[in-house]
């Protein structure tokens, strides 16, 4: 019997956001296969196969745990206002994104989302944002030599 509560439905959303994710990606090119050791569909690829075993997982949880209502409270003033400026933050982000660049936004966004999350220690936020950016961008720059938007600075 299928029953009704938070990880069944998460569980459930997951897998059919890995399809659709696995769907697109199978519509890559090939093209460009023969020229790289890495085929340009590995990560998404990768992505999706993640993202619909985790979502596997949650969904097999949520079959152990007794049913419950999947909406039993409503959500606080605050949470609701912080999802929303998040959703405005990933628009600023995307929309800077290719003027300022990677390092810059990303920082920024990084910082930024964390205080909205609830995360007040600033020290903490900052140290984790910048070995965060270091390593994504020497991964993406340096190893994978994928290049990331650059700012007007040059970084």
């Amino acid at each position: 019997m299928l029953t009704k509560n938070p990880s069944t439905i998460l569980g459930s959303g997951l897998i059919l956001f890995s399809g659709g994710v696995l769907y697109l990606v199978s519509q890559f090119s090939t093209a460009a296969e023969e020229f790289r050791a890495l085929s340009p569909k590995f990560f998404p690829d990768l992505l999706g196969w993640t993202l619909l075993f985790l979502g596997a997982v949650i969904f097999v949880q949520g079959m152990r745990r007794p049913e419950k209502p999947v909406f039993s409270e409503r959500p606080e003033k605050q949470a609701v206002v912080r999802a929303i400026l998040f959703i405005f933050l990933v628009g600023a982000y995307l929309f800077f994104l290719s003027s300022l660049g990677f390092v810059l936004v990303t920082c920024l966004f990084m910082l930024v989302s964390q205080f909205l999350l609830g995360e007040k220690h600033l020290l903490l936020n900052i140290l984790r944002t910048g070995v965060f950016v270091f390593l994504v961008n020497y991964l993406f720059s340096g190893l994978l030599h994928v290049p990331l938007p650059l700012g007007p600075w040059g970084f």
